[in-house]
């Protein structure tokens, strides 16, 4: 049987829920999330070997865009600068990039993303057994480059029910990123009480953008609901939505 030596794959949402540091089996990026501003347009992003091993790496950045449902669109970028873009690490040696903005502060939010990616070795390991297979490490740290008057604000928007299931948007009305910590829907009765209540998994809604979801309830509970609501708290704001149920909505 093979065996195979895993490095964790971190991209996008694998660093959520983390400290300060994001940490793969070989090496630790820190800080997880690089903000930029008119004030301070550079920053320093610490690598640190976790290996008795040399490692070697490729670092760029790319402009950072969501669709509506969540998938990051990447794309090539002259805005930020990361020095050096090769590099690599002695056995728990500490490295620091420098990474700069070449675009001032704008009335919106610019995001990107700085991947730090593991290269292959230029020699075989000597404590490495042929029967071994090595997953290479790629991990992705978000830069944000901050408005001069950041203003952070959501909405519920478009909730509609059909076949018993809920769609609706978050829609961020602000010009900074949201970082979604809850999304909650829930079906209430006459009286208020909530006959059914799930959490849908949330994540960062970019400034100017948008995030759908379509949640299905149970047929038992649609049938008691008089009204859904749905409830969204991120590290910068809190607002909601609510809706009549409509007579049709929990129909076959």
């Amino acid at each position: 049987m093979r065996k195979v030596t895993l490095s964790a794959l971190l991209l996008s949402g694998c660093l959520l829920g983390l400290g300060s540091r994001a940490d793969a089996s070989s090496f630790t990026v820190n800080p997880i999330t690089v903000v930029l501003s008119g004030k301070d347009q550079s920053a320093l992003l610490t690598l640190q070997s976790q290996t008795s091993e040399e490692i070697r790496f490729k670092v760029l950045v790319q402009e950072w865009k969501q669709s509506p449902q969540g998938e990051m669109q990447l794309k090539d970028t002259k805005d930020i600068v990361v020095y050096p873009g090769l590099l690599t690490l002695a056995p728990n040696e500490e490295r620091k990039l420098r990474i700069g903005s070449t675009v001032p502060a704008g009335a919106a939010e610019r995001s990107y993303r700085v991947f730090v990616e593991e290269l292959p070795p230029l020699r075989a390991p000597q404590t490495v057994n042929k029967s071994e297979v090595k997953v290479l490490t790629k991990m992705g740290v978000p830069i944000f480059v901050r408005p001069g008057k950041p203003v952070a604000a959501g909405t519920v928007e478009g909730m509609g029910l059909a076949k018993r299931k809920l769609a609706f948007t978050v829609k961020n009305a602000g010009n900074v990123h949201l970082l979604l910590q809850s999304v909650r829907v829930k079906a209430l009765d006459a009286k208020g009480a909530a006959v059914f209540e799930k959490d849908v998994e949330g994540w960062y809604v970019l400034a100017g953008g948008t995030r759908a979801w379509e949640v299905e309830i149970p047929k038992d509970a649609c049938a008691k609901s008089k009204a859904l609501a749905v409830a969204v708290e991120s590290a910068e704001a809190k607002f909601s939505g609510r809706m009549e149920v409509p007579e049709a909505g929990c129909g076959p």
